[in-house]
């Protein structure tokens, strides 16, 4: 049992010596959806939905709070939902995502609000990602429910994953062939 111990005590130090000094543990993000479209019929201007995302990158995972329409009526649009985006995959400066939130449509019929999205996010720059999104919400109330898909682009603002989904605090990393 002892030698056990010891075993994992040894190893667990030095994997965490070994690891690069440029990975964060948590970082600040923002999301921004300027257009998503609804399949399905209707009016163009109950087709299209937007939102703004803010909240804290914690190692794969984005736990943030966004804010946006459902439509672009007037009335009985706004919506607020609490998210988690974790970061399936990594290659290179493309991501591949999984969300789920859920929340609240301000002075709605239907005022629960449910998302499940998965996205596909290239990194532009040391900060900067565009992306494309496809997902479905639910939109239920005490007499009514209502399915949405929608697909659509957004941008995100926040530090580079690496490989491994990890936090990078550090430029595009290249590789050079030293001889």
């Amino acid at each position: 049992m002892k030698s056990s111990l010891i075993l994992i005590l040894f190893v667990s130090t030095n994997l965490f010596s070994q690891i690069d000094s440029t990975i964060v543990k948590n970082s600040w993000y923002g999301r921004m959806m300027p257009l998503s479209l609804y399949t399905g019929a209707g009016y163009l201007k109950d087709k299209i939905s937007q939102n703004i995302e803010f909240g804290r990158s914690i190692g794969v995972l984005d736990v943030g709070i966004a804010y946006g329409k459902i439509s672009q009526r007037p009335d009985t649009t706004n919506y607020l939902e609490g998210r988690i985006t974790i970061d399936a995959c990594q290659l290179g400066p493309i991501s591949n995502e999984f969300t789920i939130g859920g929340g609240v449509v301000l002075n709605s019929k239907t005022p629960i609000m449910l998302e499940i999205s998965y996205t596909i996010l290239y990194q532009v720059h040391k900060k900067i990602g565009i992306g494309v999104i496809s997902g479905y919400y639910d939109f239920s109330g005490n007499i009514s429910d209502v399915n949405k898909t929608f697909f659509g682009i957004f941008l995100r603002y926040g530090l580079l994953r690496s490989a491994n989904g990890g936090l990078l605090n550090s430029k595009f990393k290249t590789h050079h062939h030293h001889m």
